[in-house]
């Protein structure tokens, strides 16, 4: 396998930037779409998909891109050398890929539910609330499209040595190393707190390296632990902004849904976009 060219090298790291940026914008889009149409009370109730099945779609939708755009971005901003390492470069074409599918998706579900669902409130189309889902529906369509395009191309203009994900180097750092470096390069903006910022990241990055309790020596048990302290939480914040539970069965099911969600994008994110990497 021979190395990239200079030349190549700097395409690929011009075509990748381009694409997570425009990837950025269509996670954006979407984010004020699903604020808007599941936040904001008097549009959701006007909303066709706010009921099962869609619900579910756009429910699990917003668990998988949170994790799979906030890999993404950590990845992203750590790595803002001229020159992207191919590796690093085929990490973030991933994790945009993978964002933009799950839009695609939720998209689709969101329009099938807008053609064939019965309008919860039919009076939202006179007053102007459905117009506003459809046009936050076409601006998120409009910007994953063009994310999209630039995306094939960012992945036509790596060269075959770098274009497939390669094998896992164990130099490769994964998102908790860049999480820790993102650290120190922000604490270097803040003198006042650089000393105490390196040491915690080291004292951090020695446990991860050394200690058996690190999540690197406990991949499968990190998942679980947090998927279930995130059903848990998602749970209390459901109850705090919609009201108490009738009983707790209901919210037990829904932490365990939940929880269950977060486990299943862990397991299939935790490989590709390395999230963390075995230990050494």
């Amino acid at each position: 396998m021979t190395a990239s060219r200079p030349h190549d090298r700097d395409q690929l790291t011009r075509s990748t930037r381009l694409a997570a940026n425009a990837g950025a914008v269509a996670a954006v889009a979407y984010a004020a779409l699903y604020f808007v149409t599941t936040q904001v009370k008097i549009v959701r109730a006007a909303s066709p998909f706010g009921d099962d099945p869609w619900d579910v779609v756009v429910s699990y939708g917003a668990i998988f891109l949170a994790i799979v755009v906030g890999a993404t971005a950590v990845r992203s901003l750590r790595h803002r050398e001229s020159r992207l390492e191919p590796a690093i470069a085929a990490r973030i074409r991933t994790g945009v890929g993978m964002a933009l599918i799950t839009i695609g998706l939720t998209l689709a579900s969101d329009i099938s539910a807008l053609l064939f669902a019965p309008s919860p409130e039919p009076e939202g189309a006179a007053d102007g609330r459905l117009a506003l889902v459809v046009g936050l529906i076409v601006v998120s369509g409009v910007t994953a499209i063009v994310a999209t395009s630039l995306l094939i191309r960012a992945a036509a203009i790596s060269t075959p040595s770098t274009a497939p994900l390669p094998a896992a180097d164990p130099a490769e750092p994964d998102v908790l190393d860049d999480l820790l470096g993102l650290a120190r390069d922000g604490a270097r903006w803040l003198p006042p707190i650089q000393t105490a910022v390196d040491r915690l990241t080291s004292v951090v990055d020695r446990f991860l390296a050394t200690s058996p309790a690190s999540p690197r020596r406990h991949r499968l048990a990190f998942g679980v632990v947090g998927a279930v302290a995130t059903g848990l939480t998602y749970s209390a914040w459901h109850a705090i902004v919609e009201g108490p539970w009738a009983s707790t069965f209901v919210l037990g099911i829904l932490a365990v849904f939940t929880a269950a969600g977060v486990f299943a994008v862990y397991i299939a994110t935790i490989g590709p976009l390395r999230l963390i990497r075995p230990a050494d």
